[in-house]
Parts: C-alpha cells; sequence; structure tokens
C-alpha cells in the first residue's frame, strides 16, 4: 500500500470544487426552468385560467451528471392546445353556441415555443453560472 501525504485533503478540495460548480448551475437551472414556465403561461390562451395556472416547475432534480428541468402541465387538453385537434365540421357546442366551421384547428405550441426561446440564451446562461462558480472559488 502507498500512502500520499495530502491526497485526503486534495480530494476534499477537489469535492468542494464540484459543489460549487454544482450549485451554481442549479441555481441557473431553477431560474431557466422559471422562465420557461413563464413564457408558457404568457403565451398560453386564457379563456377561464385554468389551462395557465397550471403550467408547473418543481424545481431543477440533478440525476448523475444531469440537470433535469421539468415544466408540465397536467390539464386533461392541454395537448389539443398545444399541438392543434381536428373536429367535426358541422356539429354544434352548445358551449359556444355555434357550429363548427373548421376540420382541424392549429396548436398554440406554447411549450415548443418557449423551449425556442430558452434555448437560444441557454450556453450563455450557463457560461455564465460557470463564471459565477469560477469567482467563488477564486476569491
Amino acid at each position: 500500500m502507498i500512502k500520499i501525504d495530502g491526497m485526503e485533503e486534495s480530494l476534499k478540495i477537489l469535492r468542494e470544487i464540484g459543489e460549487v460548480y454544482d450549485e451554481e448551475i442549479l441555481k441557473e437551472a431553477n431560474n431557466i426552468g422559471l422562465d420557461f414556465r413563464d413564457d408558457v403561461r404568457a403565451n398560453t390562451p386564457v379563456d377561464t385560467g385554468e389551462l395557465r395556472r397550471s403550467t408547473n416547475f418543481d424545481g431543477t432534480k440533478k440525476t448523475g451528471t444531469s440537470f433535469n428541468i421539468e415544466v408540465y402541465n397536467n390539464t386533461e387538453y392541454v395537448g389539443h392546445l398545444e399541438y392543434g385537434h381536428r373536429q367535426e365540421v358541422g356539429r354544434y357546442v352548445p358551449a359556444i353556441g355555434k357550429r363548427l366551421k373548421k376540420s382541424f384547428v392549429k396548436g398554440h405550441y406554447m411549450f415548443r415555443n418557449a423551449e425556442n426561446n430558452i434555448q437560444t440564451e441557454l450556453d450563455e446562461r450557463l457560461y455564465q453560472a460557470i463564471r459565477r462558480a469560477d469567482d467563488r472559488l477564486n476569491d
């Protein structure tokens, strides 16, 4: 067995460095998740407001080397609004007091558009998080 003096201290420092980077990336990932959620909400059409209120973000989770940001909406009809839907032309809908005229209603793509918006700034935001970690370590 070979014993190297100072190895335990070096390993402790390396673990602390990783923790600082993880903290800063996790903070920024949470901010990204909130911005994503807010973008989806802002671009969700409103009738009763239920769909907008049902778009949620519960925080970022780190699994292994991945940071998972999950923004979701469990409302039954969110998929129809996101991607569009077919409908029966001529059917009378009492809720709106009209007959349907179009065979397909286009989607609003709130989630897709929010993802595209975040994607354009993602690299820069993560780079800034890494710089903040560097600054913390170099103080």
